[in-house]
């Protein structure tokens, strides 16, 4: 089969239509999203905990024996892989090296070392190979020239950590050697079995890839890598599709020059242009208001994490950003271009609202904006949004005031260390946690 679309593919399984194999290769976000839908699809709610079986960092040969193992009660089985290390090219596009480390960082310290190795024999190298400061192994300019992974001081202490642990372990690469699962599908799995396989990126010479086509359904979720090229129309009218919305003239070219490709994004700025502003059509002025205003630095999850002191949401965002190779220097800029507006509206809620924050938009407009709009006129800024002021009041209010100004000095402390080549997930956890966890002393 040659390439499909999802909502085919989805259609075909609820007709009662199951394949042996899916590959959905893409968009990191896109890809994850289709695969859970894909699943859900496939495995009841109920039977989720006996008849899915997740294998990340799982080789060719485990996921045959799993694949091909009945499963405890009658029905559907379903086995997914995400990022499956034996289907990614030499030198991969997505962030191999940091998937392992979030897995390890996690408590997966198993699936970490695996993640690593199988990284790692993309090269030829195994255990003894992985820390670069070990006499004859690779040194740090040979992971980039043979596998584009760029090393930072915290990534080589990560890798000598690693090798270490791996060898009291006493774990091995995943065995790269596909026979078992190529002869599993191109025989015959058990009727109602299938295998899920969800990669940002592979290697169109694998022969697993090529046996998807064959035998299966592959579906591509990929986006335009350059700006000019980006076409986000499907994908909008995809998210849009449950709140029965649809984009007006100019809305998606105005929602395109704010976010660009970032996919994860462009979700939730739609759930909330679509909860948020009134009619069948979201228009190019709610773009302009609503996005603008409350995200002006372009981040609106991570801004609705830090508005609520939320350091998990906030990280893990931050985590999975970094994933889609966002690089820590943005997420820097946005993280204080987030404080600065929490500031902003921390001044303004005592000096015009006494301290008490607005209830409703209305509230705003009847108590804040009559002496506001006095000051922005002296800088000849525009009154902003009052749905958008109301909840960034509310947010600014559970936080002190000396609390946002140290969150200042902790962003101009971040962008040095940065500069001077810090681990940049490191740098940027750590900011989080000064941002979000609740400081003790007094003030206002």
């Amino acid at each position: 089969m040659s390439a499909s679309d999802l909502d085919d593919v989805l259609a075909s399984v609820k007709g009662g239509k199951v394949a042996p194999v899916y590959l959905l290769v893409g968009e990191e976000f896109l890809v994850r999203k289709g695969a859970d839908e894909l699943v859900k699809l496939l495995v009841p709610d109920a039977a989720m905990g006996l008849n899915l079986a997740v294998l990340d960092a799982g080789s060719p040969r485990e996921v045959a024996q799993e694949l091909a193992t009945l499963p405890l009660f009658p029905g559907r089985k379903v086995v997914l892989v995400r990022d499956p290390e034996f289907l990614a090219p030499k030198k991969g596009r997505g962030d191999a090296l940091g998937k392992a480390r979030e897995a390890w960082k996690a408590g997966k310290r198993k699936e970490g070392a695996r993640r690593l190795l199988a990284l790692a024999a993309r090269a030829g190298w195994g255990v003894e190979q992985l820390d670069p400061g070990t006499p004859g192994a690779p040194s740090v300019e040979q992971w980039k020239d043979e596998l584009n992974v760029e090393l930072a001081d915290a990534d080589v202490a990560f890798l000598k950590e690693a090798a270490a642990f791996c060898r009291e372990e006493r774990i091995s690469a995943p065995e790269g050697d596909a026979s078992a699962l190529l002869d599993l599908i191109q025989k015959g799995v058990p009727a109602g079995h299938a295998l899920v396989l969800a990669a940002s990126d592979v290697d169109a010479k694998n022969p697993l890839v090529k046996l998807a086509h064959d035998k299966g359904h592959v579906v591509e979720r990929k986006v335009a890598a350059r700006h000019k090229d980006l076409d986000l129309t499907d994908i909008a009218k995809e998210f849009l599709a449950p709140f029965k919305k649809k984009l007006g003239p100019g809305a998606l070219d105005e929602l395109k020059e704010r976010i660009g490709g970032n996919i994860r994004l462009l979700q939730s700025e739609l759930e909330k242009l679509a909860t948020y502003s009134e009619g069948p059509a979201i228009e190019r002025a709610d773009v302009a208001a609503l996005v603008h205003h409350a995200r002006e630095e372009e981040f609106f999850e991570l801004s609705e994490a830090l508005q609520k002191r939320d350091f998990g949401g906030a990280l893990s965002y931050a985590d999975d950003a970094m994933g889609q190779g966002t690089h820590a220097l943005q997420l820097l800029g946005a993280v204080a271009s987030i404080v600065r507006s929490l500031l902003e509206s921390h001044e303004w809620l005592w000096r015009y609202a006494g301290g008490n924050p607005p209830r409703t938009a209305k509230d705003v407009e009847a108590r804040v904006f009559p002496r506001l709009e006095a000051e922005l006129k002296g800088s000849k800024r525009k009154l902003p949004n009052a749905w958008a002021l109301t909840f960034s009041m509310k947010a600014a209010a559970g936080y002190e005031r000396r609390e946002l100004l140290g969150a200042l000095v902790a962003c101009a402390e971040a962008d040095l260390a940065l500069k001077s080549s810090a681990n940049g997930r490191l740098v940027i956890e750590r900011l989080l946690a000064t941002v979000c966890v609740r400081q003790q002393g007094a003030g206002y």
